[in-house]
């Protein structure tokens, strides 16, 4: 008689965040200086956010889109709790470009990522993970996403992770991860479980 196996199930615990509103999601004024400024009503989202974070048992690990947007969206609560995140590339944004088109197999990397000077000090970047993913129109886009997925799973599986980024690229990230297409909030928290 063969023994029965027994299978170990790997659980991984994640919350998702979007960034809090910024200046271009309330007047729909896309440019360099609404992009990545929170809006009043962000501010306050950012600062309710960190309120109910803080009341979490801490996260095996948070990682963040290189988006000052994102940054500055996590960045109160890292300081609250004496914390650092990581900045991963990947989870930047993408994919708002219409019109849409199937995912091609690779994206190319572009811009150096820089921090800003006064929360710097809560993130840290890795070796070779410190460029914006650049792609040029929507299937590169989805490669990005698809990279995201896959790495996630590779390096975050079995672990409880905080991800804190976006609403394209959030929504589709989720979605790669459980098959379920999400209308992503900005700094209200999706929570998963992925066996």
């Amino acid at each position: 008689m063969i023994p029965a196996l027994l299978l170990l199930v790997v659980q991984t615990d994640l919350t998702f965040v979007r960034h809090g509103e910024t200046v271009a999601n309330a007047t729909g004024r896309y440019n360099s200086r609404t992009l990545n400024t929170l809006s009043e009503k962000g501010k306050a989202q950012v600062a309710a956010l960190t309120e109910r974070l803080v009341r979490e048992p801490r996260w095996e690990g948070i990682v963040v889109s290189p988006s000052p947007r994102a940054l500055r969206t996590i960045a109160p609560y890292l300081a609250r709790t004496n914390q650092r995140a990581l900045v991963w590339p990947l989870l930047y944004e993408c994919c708002t470009e219409r019109p849409k088109r199937p995912a091609t197999a690779s994206f190319p990397y572009g811009a150096k990522i820089t921090l800003p000077s006064d929360i710097a000090r809560h993130f840290v970047i890795q070796p070779g993970e410190d460029r914006y993913p650049a792609p040029r129109g929507y299937g590169e886009g989805l490669a990005q996403v698809q990279a995201s997925v896959a790495e996630f799973r590779r390096r975050f599986a079995g672990r409880r992770i905080l991800v804190v980024g976006h609403s394209a690229h959030g929504g589709l990230f989720l979605k790669g991860l459980d098959g379920k297409l999400r209308h992503v909030k900005n700094a209200e928290e999706i929570r998963l479980t992925l066996k």
